[in-house]
């Protein structure tokens, strides 16, 4: 056959391309490392009030998570001891960046299901308010009414 001439160059470069596939393949078919640990993902839901978010930590007992406010992060660590060998140990940790409208000073939480669920209100400060308008004959009405 005319022009099939065969490289030996190209043996190394095709067994090179079949190495990375391999290679490539071993890596995306490894099982997650982190299965034991809980999902990070968390939702927001925001209303007229303020926020709430929903963490998920199932299989965490509510007494190992702990929050710490600083500035405007909040940090959610939680750590399930395991057994005395340290199988099943469980270690999360997860910092949020909080808006400055709303008010960490009174965050509640609550734990239910293998749900944290995080109330975040809205500052006094941002939080729409009624102002009073004088007529000229004295007499006060209320305009502006958010509510």
């Amino acid at each position: 056959m005319f022009g099939l001439t065969r490289s030996p160059y190209q043996d190394v470069f095709n067994s090179q391309r079949e190495f990375d596939r391999m290679f490539n393949e071993f890596w995306s078919d490894l099982p997650d490392r982190t299965a034991n640990a809980p999902a990070t993902g968390f939702h927001v839901t925001s209303s007229d009030d303020g926020w709430r978010i929903d963490v998920p930590l199932p299989g965490i007992d509510p007494e190992h998570v702990t929050l710490e406010c600083a500035g405007h992060s909040l940090t959610i660590r939680a750590e399930e001891p395991g057994d005395t060998n340290g199988r099943g140990r469980v270690r999360f940790e997860q910092t949020l960046t909080i808006p400055q409208f709303l008010d960490l000073d009174k965050i509640s939480a609550s734990h239910r299901h293998g749900m944290l669920q995080l109330t975040l209100p809205l500052k006094e400060s941002v939080r729409p308010r009624r102002i009073q308008i004088e007529t000229t004959d004295g007499q006060r009405q209320l305009a502006g009414s958010t509510k």
